[in-house]
């Protein structure tokens, strides 16, 4: 199944049209996006949209305005409640997966330069992860929500994912990308059964740079081959997602 999220200003509907009028089976709403915002769009809107085109939708829960390892209780709870919001807007609209982001840790400027502290946080992390999501994956359909691969994976990191996949009806979705510039993601290709989304750009292995396929020197050979899931251009930009799904097609030939 090859979708592709919008490029940046191309709205709903236009998107829509875009994948039919090119073949794709289905779009990704990047919901940080303002034209693809709960506050911008309706389900019934997005059913409509749907029907008219014959094109199934998924969604990227925004990603700006969450963070699930804040130091701050007040806005690790502000991003469950977000969360909660995109899963009623899936049910209302029938898209069947949901991508989110785990969130991140900030850096400190300090008289030596950016520092990133990592050992400051790592109890914390796990302590957030095992016992706060745990228990909100616990409480709700978390099959249709798919964490991505997107900061990297310390030890500690490694382990409360290893722990939520274990005990919780979590999915994935592996950013290929990301794989490739961000390391230590080998936790997702372990347990790549649980991966339901794709996202596929391309990049030179030191930089998150979402470039078309065929521009930089991501491997699409670490997908397994019998995958046959959602796979998602993430380009953003529609001469790249044309030329990322000419190289996917040669790919899968």
């Amino acid at each position: 199944m090859l979708g592709f999220q919008p490029a940046i200003y191309q709205k709903p509907r236009d998107a829509f049209k875009f994948a039919k009028e090119h073949g794709f089976d289905h779009v990704e709403f990047l919901m940080d996006n303002p034209l693809y915002s709960l506050e911008k769009l309706s389900p019934a809107e997005v059913l409509e949209m749907k029907e008219c085109y014959e094109v199934d939708v998924i969604l990227h829960a925004p990603a700006t305005s969450t963070n699930f390892l804040s130091v701050s209780e007040v806005m690790r709870k502000a991003s469950y409640e977000e969360l909660l919001r995109v899963m009623r807007f899936a049910d209302k609209c029938d898209a069947k997966l949901i991508t989110f982001h785990v969130g991140w840790n900030p850096g400190f400027i300090t008289a030596k330069g950016f520092v990133f502290p990592k050992e400051l946080y790592r109890e914390h992390n796990y302590e957030v992860l095992t016992k706060e999501m745990y228990n909100f994956l616990k409480r709700v359909d978390a099959e249709v929500l798919a964490m991505e691969n997107t900061i990297p994976l310390d030890e500690t990191l490694s382990k409360a994912v290893e722990f939520l996949i274990e005990n919780t009806e979590l999915s994935l979705t592996f950013d290929v990308g990301h794989y490739f510039c961000k390391g230590n993601h080998d936790i997702f290709l372990r347990h790549f059964e649980r991966v339901r989304n794709v996202h596929i750009h391309d990049n030179d292995l030191k930089s998150d740079l979402h470039l078309a396929l065929g521009e930089g020197k991501v491997d699409l050979n670490v997908i397994p081959k019998d995958y046959n899931g959602y796979m998602t251009i993430e380009c953003r930009d529609v001469e790249a997602i044309l030329k990322s799904k000419e190289f996917v097609e040669r790919w899968r030939s």
